[in-house]
């Protein structure tokens, strides 16, 4: 079937472990499973409690869409539905503290800026900086996490060509220069969703930070090339691509661009290797 282990593959999000993604219950079943990279999303709500879930908004008991930065995290069961589900960030790194699976590596997905001593503190506090990576769009968080943390592997996910219709309907997308990505002056970015289409390589700072981290790229498996990843490897860095459902799809992007690792947002992936 293929020459990857469960190692080349990233459960995005714990995807196909739970009824729900980005929950307690995904975790337990994907830590039990033996996968060794989760990746899961940290968003802050109001209070300042840092809360795993991907999109900037979710649904409440009656079906408003809400934002999370809105609302205190006491605040989330009474609200209800997606809300009532969401796990904090310190209860998730509890659990992966007390698990047997003590090699899975943590890919800690950072949707809003401004929080990074918060989240660094945390990981260090249940010791798990030696299994972290951090993962971002927002730039300006790796920047900060590299001057706290300079050994913690670090992921800068991006679009590596010009963003359609779709993308910018939803996100703000700002566009570097040259593989160039300037530091921004905001002090916090929350609720929102943004990221950088950086159409030529990177290069510059974003590129010395990620490679002196022992990081790496995170782009859409649509946008990657040959060349690119050929330029990351030559920089010592690893390259991701995101997401897969089936093996024929990851075999053949492993022989033809030659990807260290691959989201997967399908559990019969795993399956397929029992």
């Amino acid at each position: 079937m293929t020459a990857l282990n469960i190692h080349a593959l990233i459960s995005h999000r714990f995807r196909g472990f739970s009824e729900f993604e980005n929950t307690l219950e995904g975790l337990r079943a994907a830590l039990d499973f033996g996968v060794q990279n989760l990746e899961f999303d940290v968003r802050v709500a109001k209070c300042g409690t840092l809360m795993i879930y991907h999109d900037e908004h979710a649904l409440d008991g009656s079906g408003q869409s809400r934002k999370l930065c809105e609302h205190k995290a006491s605040e989330y069961a009474d609200i209800g539905e997606a809300f009532a589900r969401m796990p904090t960030f310190d209860a998730l790194l509890e659990i992966v503290k007390a698990h047997k699976n003590t090699t899975a590596r943590l890919l800690i997905d950072i949707k809003d800026y401004g929080f990074e001593g918060e989240i660094h503190a945390l990981v260090m506090m249940h010791r798990l900086a030696g299994r972290a990576v951090y993962v971002s769009w927002l730039p300006d968080v790796l920047y900060r996490l590299h001057a706290m943390a300079p050994d913690i592997p670090l992921c800068l996910s991006h679009w590596c060509m010009p963003a359609n219709a779709d993308i910018k309907a939803s996100h703000h997308v700002h566009v570097s220069k040259d593989g160039h990505i300037t530091r921004g002056t905001q002090d916090y970015i929350i609720g929102e969703r943004s990221g950088w289409a950086v159409l030529k390589p990177l290069a510059g700072d974003m590129l010395a930070i990620l490679r002196a981290s022992g990081g790496g790229v995170c782009v859409p498996q649509n946008m990657i090339t040959r060349d690119l990843s050929a330029y990351y490897h030559t920089h010592k860095m690893f390259v991701t691509t995101f997401s897969y459902t089936d093996w024929d799809a990851i075999n053949a992007h492993k022989n033809r661009f030659n990807i260290d690792l691959y989201f997967i947002d399908n559990k019969q992936v795993f399956d397929d290797l029992a």
